[in-house]
């Protein structure tokens, strides 16, 4: 048995040598070694990416119609951005995003705000509300997102 050992251990030695210089031959050992390194980059990059928040004060109220259970929702919201700039124009045109905001969520139906679903949907649209009153007003979008840091509804 131990005749064959070395035999054995030098033809798996020559496989795995003979593997990693295709590898290396074909490039894909350096894309291999150098795509975690791309990842790192990138991640930092991302950790490092510059995030600016405006909270909008003061609180949104909205009744919902009829006999609906609940009967009032109260939330307070935070907009994220990247861009140092767009905290100034959030609060610039403060009054026509609440305005809008208000149009928005008072003509949705209580029920489904009641589930998770419903609040992501309703944070989607509410989203896209803002963005589009920075598009308008201030050029770009530039809302990265949303936040409800306060969410109540009796």
């Amino acid at each position: 048995m131990k005749e064959l050992l070395v035999p054995i251990l030098l033809v798996v030695n020559l496989g795995v040598t003979s593997a990693i210089l295709a590898m290396a031959m074909t490039g894909s050992l350096v894309a291999a070694v150098a795509a975690p390194a791309e990842e790192a980059a990138m991640e930092e990059a991302v950790a490092n990416k510059p995030t600016f928040y405006h909270e909008f004060t003061p609180e949104i109220v909205v009744n919902f119609p009829g006999d609906s259970t609940p009967r009032y929702m109260q939330l307070a919201m935070t907009a994220v951005t990247a861009d140092e700039a767009a905290v100034a124009a959030l609060e610039l045109h403060a009054p026509a995003i609440r305005n809008d905001l208000l149009l928005l969520f008072s003509g949705l139906e209580a029920a489904p705000l009641t589930t998770r679903e419903g609040k992501e949907g309703m944070r989607a649209q509410a989203l896209e509300t803002i963005r589009g009153i920075m598009k308008e007003r201030y050029g770009t979008e530039a809302v990265d997102d949303i936040y409800f840091t306060r969410f109540v509804m009796q």
